[in-house]
């Protein structure tokens, strides 16, 4: 039953968008605004939802396919809200979903929600998180309308090596981004005209073009790879498919990954999974993650960071005072393994996306730092954004800026966990973990959540005749 609701109120909170913006369209607004930039994932759609939960799903996703931007995001942020909200109410009445205790979480999680809205609206802070949402608002357009952004042509073959160029050229900090979405189109494009689609398709990231790009740019290409791939398969599912069905749509995906990555780089294909299911699929989460759960233990890790990345971009928590990630991270975990890979998913974006304002990470250690000081959680998103950072933009000046960054806090417990939790993660980073780990060709792994110094120092070892390092 609460499937059912929460389908049916995704359905006229989709119609109710859609009329809007066609109100819009016909009043002249600027098609910017009321044409989809974007075109849906190539491939077959689901099949016949048997039950009508699946069927508004279904009808609801191909509806949202139609929005330009500003419905899109209003779309994808309230349709979590409503979907949390009903799931509030079933909890009265049934048992809460997730391994923590809902109700005995909740009173914890509204203070920390309404500290985080008064810090907002009358603390210091004000500023931070404007200045955070920004900064995350400009990095989620940047990945969503990167054709757009460097030029792209909106259908065909194109040269790739002069696109990773206008990439590479928008600037240091957006590397990581624009990337990505040359990733992204470059990988459906060729699978579309090479493969028509096949899920057997072989090599889209080790041939033709893509044979001669940088090494420096295979972490986000391939994090691009995941994304076309991801968007494409899950499109094939519903709230009401069996597990079955998604069992065989995941091991499509997970051989798709396999087949067309460069080795040593398939960890951040699988990764994307988690991002497309949690920012754009939020109902199939549950689902999803179960399935993989006993499909593919490695690749269920994997969706947890990039479902915690999804976390700190989905338009429902870019303004963290309304609607804190980290919050919503306790609410969604299954697990205790899970909820530490979501933290350090989340980190993941806070630390880079703000890095050119390092007192936004240091507001999050005055916060969270003492109670994840010994989780590993940010301690890792803080490694292994940094290192995949320095990898992708060999010298990374704002890197190094980064590094010598001086809290503003006078507070010696501040001081000593900024040290602990971001100042040595990040030197070690640089330093340590991308030298060995692109030298091993296993740069993926930072997309998983695990001890990077443990994992250096085997690889280390096995360069002077150690054990063999497997993953």
């Amino acid at each position: 039953m609460r499937e059912f609701v929460s389908s049916f109120a995704s359905y006229c909170l989709a119609n109710t968008l859609y009329t809007a913006q066609e109100t819009a369209k016909a009043l002249g607004v600027s098609p910017s605004l009321v044409n989809a930039k974007n075109p849906p994932g190539p491939g077959p759609d689901a099949k016949d939802p048997p039950t009508m939960t699946g069927q508004l799903y279904f009808k609801t996703k191909r509806m949202a396919e139609k929005f330009g931007d500003p419905a899109a995001v209003t779309f994808i942020a309230m349709d979590e809200y409503l979907s949390k909200g009903i799931d509030s109410v079933a909890n009265l009445v049934s048992s809460p979903r997730g391994f923590r205790s809902y109700w005995s979480d909740l009173p914890g999680q509204l203070l920390d929600q309404a500290s985080l809205a008064a810090a907002a609206t009358i603390g210091s802070e004000s500023s931070l998180y404007m200045q955070q949402a920004k900064n995350t608002r400009y990095i989620f357009v940047l990945v969503r309308n990167n054709p757009e952004e460097i030029g792209i042509p909106k259908s065909g073959e194109f040269d790739l090596a002069h696109f990773m160029e206008k990439a590479y050229g928008i600037g240091d900090y957006e590397n990581i981004w624009s990337v990505e979405g040359l990733g992204h189109v470059y990988s459906q494009r060729t699978w579309i005209m090479k493969h028509n689609v096949s899920e057997d398709a072989h090599g889209i990231l080790t041939d033709g073009q893509a044979a001669h790009v940088p090494m420096k740019s295979q972490t986000m290409m391939h994090a691009g790879l995941g994304l076309a791939v991801g968007e494409s398969l899950i499109k094939q599912l519903t709230l009401d498919s069996s597990t079955q069905d998604v069992e065989r749509v995941l091991r499509a995906f997970i051989k798709l990954c396999h087949n067309n990555s460069v080795p040593g780089y398939v960890g951040c294909a699988l990764e994307s999974l988690g991002l497309v299911t949690r920012c754009f699929n939020y109902p199939m989460v549950d689902l999803v993650q179960k399935v993989l759960a006993d499909t593919d233990p490695i690749a269920w890790e994997h969706f947890w960071r990039g479902a915690g990345r999804a976390l700190y971009f989905s338009p429902g928590h870019m303004v963290q005072p309304v609607a804190s990630p980290w919050i919503a991270a306790e609410m969604e975990a299954p697990n205790e393994r899970a909820f530490k890979i979501l933290k350090a998913g989340i980190t993941w974006p806070t630390n880079i996306v703000n890095m050119r304002h390092p007192e936004i990470f240091e507001d999050l250690i005055k916060r969270r730092g003492a109670d994840e000081e010994f989780t590993g959680s940010i301690r890792h998103g803080v490694a292994a954004s940094t290192t995949m950072a320095m990898d992708i933009t060999p010298g990374h000046p704002l890197v190094h800026q980064y590094l010598a960054y001086e809290p503003k806090s006078t507070d010696p417990k501040v001081r000593a966990l900024w040290e602990k939790l971001v100042r040595e993660p990040v030197f070690r980073a640089v330093h340590r973990y991308q030298p060995i780990l692109s030298r091993h060709k296993m740069m993926d792994q930072v997309f998983r959540f695990q001890d990077l110094d443990a994992l250096v120092d085997r690889l280390e070892a096995s360069e002077t005749g150690g054990p063999t390092v497997t993953t």
